[in-house]
């Protein structure tokens, strides 16, 4: 209970201050032991799916606990310090320094507490561009937060109020104590408290600890993703590596007006079509030699395709790797999540090839591309037929993030278009039935039953017994966009196009059904998530067959220029896969990057593949042709192989965070041409 202040009574002293704040700093270090001890029996009871294959030992959780106690003890001391020292009431009390005190502690509880709940249902770390993933894409993540995480909500807001509660009685408390003398040393501890804190945020977390003790403290997990984004941090397109360097300076963007002046005097205009499915696994296809028919039409078209059978996404979350197919760009474009805000770097986009060659082009998407900002990549200066969900207002599937359109009103548009058009044409179809939770329309034939999960079916956490039903629930809503897919394909056919249309068909990236104990995407670069379909009709140019060979989706579309006879144009980063069999050279590495709810990027140079955490520096090494599970980490058996990747890696990484740095090099060059595979990479 507060008393009331004598009104003749001095203002509090300097010693008054520190006598008061370091009590609530001694109670917010049992307070953050606490919070950090009960977090951690919770993720060794419940559960958690192992970031890189990680988890922390008995040290990481000792270490973890201490600073977390550090970081409470030190935060309240530091905020009790600044209203008491602002504010000098003549008696310290719960008043407005108090409740001040009490709001930090509990604005401090919440970061913990997310943390924590990432940790329980993603096993993802607290990271800044976790953050801005979320913040960026609020409006769609909190209606799915709403309709179908509503007591996650509920029970990190109760045990807030709970734990806020107890702050406020541990700052009653404190601020009841009365003035005493504060030793030299407890000063010196307290302040220590505070700049230790602060230091983090600065300076990298050493290595041999990162992982393991961000796994344990959230607060550390997130000062060590800061400290990562400051340390990989550039000059004003300056380079470190000599490697970064000898890629920097992409050509120069004059070369895009004499690529037009040839492209104009080739007479050939075969239609290009290009369609992006969502997360669509590559286990679950036929024609990949899955045994039940839910892709009847894609394995029709992929007899008379030729199937890159190892072709990669650039990342594992939508708005990276679907703008990437778009515009053969990398989607790293600085240390954080890009949302597209800054686009002032040349961009050549599908419609922009189309429209200078003089066809008629088209966006018709299922999906609403407003999400994390897509829509601005996509909207250049070229007039073209743009339809996505913002614009329909019939019938609509919930995903969860957003409301798409049923892919099969999509297709009847798309088919509607190829119908009306005269002339070639540019076509990019988006179908989305396939992102969780695996929707279909009301009334839409169902061929795998029973496929409605019992228990905890969400984005994050499946229980293991429902497997079954979700496989049937996957491939249900897979068969669906097939249909759709069918529909497509088919009306080329009618209207006399089919022969002359280079048809891609690809997805923007994979989906995971409990392997390494994660669901759906956007939380890792394993193959399950990073591998995708890659089919390209083009009966004219292209014989049906299988290609192993290492491709990105970056390169479809210099694939699509190489197949309408022209030169590579300067734009592009990818590089044409469109003769592969035939023996043309390719050397490239592919590269894959997210900035999502976790920052990893990886190199694949095959048979090798390296994931490194920026974060906290930790690289793993595979071997896919023995480990293709991806089950065993090679970085010490083979450290000659894991420095050379990653040498590549982080070059790469420089050179384009230093592009997008360089007002200059924007301005007179295009992007940073991609390193090939280090010589290294083909040892065993």
């Amino acid at each position: 209970m507060s008393h009331p202040a004598d009104p003749a009574a001095p203002r509090l002293t300097t010693a008054d201050v520190l006598s008061a704040s370091a009590r609530v700093g001694r109670f917010g270090a049992l307070l953050g032991l606490g919070v950090s001890v009960v977090g951690q029996a919770l993720v060794a009871a419940l559960g958690s799916a192992p970031e890189l294959g990680v988890q922390p030992g008995a040290v990481h959780r000792v270490v973890g606990a201490v600073f977390t106690a550090c970081l409470f003890g030190g935060g309240l001391f530091a905020a009790s310090c600044l209203a008491l020292g602002v504010l000098r009431p003549r008696r310290a009390t719960m008043g407005r320094a108090g409740w001040f005190v009490v709001a930090f502690g509990a604005l401090a509880v919440i970061f913990h507490l997310l943390g924590l709940a990432l940790r329980l249902l993603m096993g993802s770390a607290l990271t800044r561009s976790g953050l801005e993933f979320f913040w960026n894409g609020a409006s769609h993540i909190g209606a799915a937060l709403w309709e179908r995480y509503l007591l996650h909500v509920a029970g990190l807001l109760l045990a807030t109020a709970l734990v806020a509660a107890l702050i406020r009685r541990g700052v009653r408390w404190a601020y009841r104590g009365g003035a005493r003398h504060v030793s030299s040393a407890e000063l010196v501890g307290h302040v220590a408290l505070v700049g230790g804190g602060l230091l983090l945020v600065g300076g990298p977390v050493p290595e041999a600890f990162g992982r393991g003790v961000g796994a344990t403290s959230p607060e550390l997990a997130f000062f060590a993703s800061m400290a990562s984004d400051h340390a990989r941090g550039g000059g004003e397109g300056l380079v470190r590596s000599p490697l970064a360097a000898s890629v920097l300076e992409g050509p120069e963007q004059s070369g895009g007006g004499a690529w037009r002046e040839i492209a104009e005097g080739v007479g050939r205009r075969p239609n290009v079509v290009i369609i992006m499915l969502e997360a669509v696994s590559t286990a679950h296809l036929g024609y990949l030699g899955y045994d039940r028919p839910a892709t009847p039409n894609l394995d029709r078209i992929a007899e008379q395709s030729l199937r890159m059978t190892r072709a990669y996404s650039t990342a594992t979350h939508s708005n990276y790797a679907q703008m990437a197919v778009l515009s053969s760009l990398f989607p790293r474009r600085g240390r954080a999540l890009d949302m597209y805000h800054r686009l002032d770097y040349p961009r050549v986009l599908l419609h922009d090839l189309g429209h200078g060659l003089g066809y008629r082009t088209a966006t018709i998407s299922s999906q609403d591309e407003t999400w994390q900002g897509m829509i601005r990549f996509q909207k250049t200066e070229t007039p073209t037929h743009y339809f996505h969900a913002a614009d329909h207002d019939g019938e609509r599937i919930d995903i969860g993030t957003e409301m798409v359109v049923p892919d099969h009103l999509t297709a009847a548009r798309a088919a509607r278009f190829l119908e009306d058009a005269s002339g070639p044409v540019t076509l990019y179809v988006n179908l989305q039935a396939t992102h969780f939770p695996y929707a279909v329309p009301k009334g839409w034939p169902k061929r795998f039953t029973p496929d409605e999960p019992k228990h905890i079916f969400n984005y994050v956490s499946w229980h293991p017994d429902d497997l079954p039903a979700i496989h049937n629930k996957y491939d249900n809503a897979l068969a669906y966009v097939d249909d759709a897919v069918g529909v497509i394909h088919d009306a080329l056919a009618r209207t006399g196009r089919l022969d002359d249309t280079i048809l891609v068909i690809t997805s923007d990236h994979g989906e995971m059904f409990s392997e390494h104990g994660v669901v759906t995407h956007g939380r890792t670069l394993h193959e399950g998530e990073a591998r995708v379909p890659l089919l390209v009709h083009f009966p004219a140019a292209l014989e049906p067959g299988d290609d192993a060979t290492p491709v990105s989706t970056l390169d479809v579309l210099p694939t699509v220029v190489e197949l309408l006879e022209l030169p590579p144009h300067p734009a592009l980063q990818g590089e044409s896969f469109a003769h592969a069999r035939d023996g043309a050279p390719r050397n490239a590495a592919v590269f894959l990057n997210i900035q999502g709810w976790t920052h990893l990027e990886a190199v694949v140079c095959h048979p090798h593949k390296l994931v490194l955490d920026p974060g906290t520096h930790r690289a793993q090494l595979f071997d896919l042709a023995a480990d293709p599970g991806e089950m065993r980490d090679l970085s010490r058996e083979r450290p000659a192989v894991a420095r050379a990747l990653r040498e590549t890696l982080e070059a790469q990484m420089e050179a384009q965070d230093a592009y997008h740095a360089s007002s200059e090099l924007k301005q007179t060059r295009y992007a940073p041409r991609l390193l090939p595979c280090p010589a290294e990479a083909a040892a065993r």
